[in-house]
């Protein structure tokens, strides 16, 4: 299988050989600093006036972001891309610069700091669906500015005002891809309360009474998930190397 060597010019090079066509440059940051970082929890990935990116995080996150994927989407190479954070700060030549014009920029700094190559393929992953159950969604809209009734005792996740991201964070409950197929668009106060140490194959303490996932989805919230597979895009890592900082 062809790899595909996701450098400043790799890509265009294989969908227009020189020979053909002549090609431009791929967007790339002006300046940009990365060094590694002493953090030992949380990222961020910030998008600032005047064209201006400020991230922090794992390698893998990085990917993640530049290419628009899950976290389940990317394999391969050493352990330090998950392991290790490091701090980028960059400047796009352009002040109006937002994020949408920056995640190119990401690939290229990757591609062109980080020697980042990556083979593309799909794989077939076993996935959970979330449906409507039978008797409907039960779902408490959100009306313009009213905030979450969400606190500790009624939900265990709170921010959450959508069944996109509902299936989102469930994924890391179930530890498979939750897809949203309810069909459910617009702004809910979503909250769920579920055992979560029997979901991650933990004890519950004493006199910790709640429903599991799947009862608690069916009853809170009018949804159920389902088991299905699906062919999904992957992003291979074939070599990677760390950056000079500067």
């Amino acid at each position: 299988m062809a790899i595909l060597h996701f450098r400043t010019m790799g890509l265009l090079a294989i969908l227009c050989p020189a020979a053909v066509c002549q090609t431009a440059p791929a967007p790339a940051f002006e300046v940009a600093s990365i060094k590694r970082s002493d953090a030992q929890f949380g990222s961020y990935m910030r998008y600032l006036p005047g064209g201006r990116f400020s991230g922090m995080g794992w390698i893998n996150l990085m990917i993640q972001i530049a290419y628009g994927v899950e976290d389940y989407q990317v394999t391969g190479g050493p352990g330090w891309l998950s392991s290790d954070r490091y701090e980028i700060e960059a400047k796009a030549e352009s002040p109006q610069a937002g994020k949408s014009e920056m995640l190119p920029m990401l690939r290229s700094l990757l591609a062109d700091r980080f020697k980042l190559e990556l083979r593309r393929e799909e794989r077939e992953f076993p996935v959970f669906n979330l449906v409507v159950g039978k008797g409907g969604a039960k779902l408490t809209p959100l009306k313009e500015g009213e905030r979450s009734k969400c606190g500790r005792d009624n939900s265990f996740v709170c921010g959450i005002t959508s069944v996109a991201q509902l299936a989102k964070s469930l994924q890391y409950t179930v530890q498979r891809p939750v897809l949203d197929k309810t069909g459910v668009e617009g702004r809910f106060d979503v909250l769920l309360d579920f055992d979560i140490y029997t979901e991650s194959g933990r004890t519950p303490p004493a006199g910790y009474d709640k429903p599991t996932l799947r009862k608690a989805l069916e009853e809170q919230l009018g949804l159920r998930l389902e088991p299905g597979k699906v062919s999904l895009p992957m992003l291979v890592v074939e070599s990677i190397q760390r950056p000079t900082e500067n």
